[in-house]
């Protein structure tokens, strides 16, 4: 009986299994911000990039900005990270908000590096995520601060079984009245992430 259900069992994984996986890939962990940065005053859309050029335009006005990174390391745009998510078809729930239902929630588990006082992380950092295509719903459709994301850093809600690719774009707040020693100056944040149930 056990060698004639074998087979059965064999097809049933192989038909199975890619459905009940689920795979987290982003291109790139390490975002920099480098007030020295040489180059023209450079903006993508509506934001500059962080440069030294960048740094004197926040000077000459009185309000804060906010910057995008001057690179993205390793990434394959120079200033968003994106990432590619697959989900099972079973399975999620959980988060009040980012997870909830029958979703998975796509946040950030860690972020490490430094940047120099007073720009602090988790005050001055935040985050924008752009659904390309897949079934999910963005938790930061505007830029947020990482402080204020829902249920423990919660970027977006994804469906189940579903592939979905997002653009993560990252802001540092800079106001003009900030002191830096010595000046200018920048720092390498490294975030990593995670797909949880919860």
């Amino acid at each position: 009986m056990g060698r004639a259900l074998a087979p059965l069992l064999l097809i049933y994984l192989v038909y199975h299994l890619p459905a009940l996986a689920q795979s987290l890939n982003c291109d790139a962990t390490d975002v920099r911000f480098d007030l020295a940065a040489s180059g023209p005053l450079t903006w993508v859309g509506s934001y500059p990039v962080a440069s030294l050029a960048g740094y004197l335009h926040l000077l000459e006005g009185t309000t804060p900005l906010l910057f995008l990174p001057t690179q993205v390391v390793g990434g394959g745009q120079p200033h968003r990270v994106t990432c590619t998510v697959s989900t099972p078809n079973a399975g999620g729930g959980g988060g009040t908000l980012c997870g909830a239902g029958t979703t998975r929630c796509l946040r950030i588990l860690s972020i490490g590096g430094s940047l120099p006082p007073p720009l602090n992380p988790s005050t001055r950092l935040r985050v924008q995520v752009q659904v390309v295509s897949g079934n999910a719903t963005s938790h930061a459709p505007t830029p947020t601060p990482i402080g204020s994301l829902p249920d423990n850093r919660g970027l977006a809600s994804i469906a189940r079984n579903t592939t979905a690719v997002l653009w993560l774009w990252f802001y540092l707040e800079m106001d003009p009245g900030d002191a830096f020693s010595p000046l200018p100056t920048g720092g390498t944040l490294t975030l990593s992430y995670t797909l949880r149930n919860d």
